[in-house]
């Protein structure tokens, strides 16, 4: 009997192991944000097949080259992450969401008041798209293209934030 109990805590204990380190969860919060983003971009295969959660806000692109529409779920970072022109640009996922995704909001300006939500899901794929995007100099276009690379992100569920003032629109860390 006691050899019975101690087989089966043993083999539960190592089912417990497995299925921690399976699947592990990504939370991406004011902390986490822009360092995992930057890590998910050089290695994303140890990203693939985990369940993902963030508060980003909507933004939707057009890529200047072939017309394509793309709606976003980001945040704003320093330059140089994903965009080679200098300036500020934009970090997070192209959504795939069979509901529906509130229209961006103040797209244009550096404020905080954005459409917020907050998303779970899972990477799509291990190779990011690419995105041409008009470059900009001292915030004003350049006439040149630059390309950011976005993951597409099955959302499998979407809440719009209504309280987001704990919420930074420009993530650092």
């Amino acid at each position: 009997m006691k050899h019975t109990i101690r087989t089966l805590l043993s083999v539960l204990a190592v089912l417990g192991i497995l299925l921690a380190g399976a699947g592990c969860d990504y939370v991406l919060n004011e902390r986490t944000f822009f360092k995992t983003m930057t890590n998910m971009l050089a290695f994303p295969s140890s990203y693939m097949g985990s369940n993902i959660e963030l508060d980003c806000f909507v933004y939707e692109l057009t890529d200047v080259e072939s017309g394509e529409e793309y709606t976003l779920g980001v945040r704003k970072c320093s330059s140089g992450v994903g965009c080679t022109c200098g300036n500020d640009t934009i970090i997070g996922f192209i959504l795939d969401y069979d509901g529906a995704i509130p229209a961006a909001k103040n797209q244009s300006e550096d404020t905080n008041d954005k459409a917020w939500i907050h998303i779970a899901g899972k990477l799509e794929s291990e190779t990011p798209e690419t995105i041409a995007i008009a470059a900009y100099t001292d915030g004003v276009p350049n006439g040149q293209t630059e390309y950011i690379q976005m993951f597409r992100f099955l959302v499998s569920s979407l809440t719009a934030i209504e309280d987001y003032s704990s919420l930074a629109y420009y993530v650092t860390d």
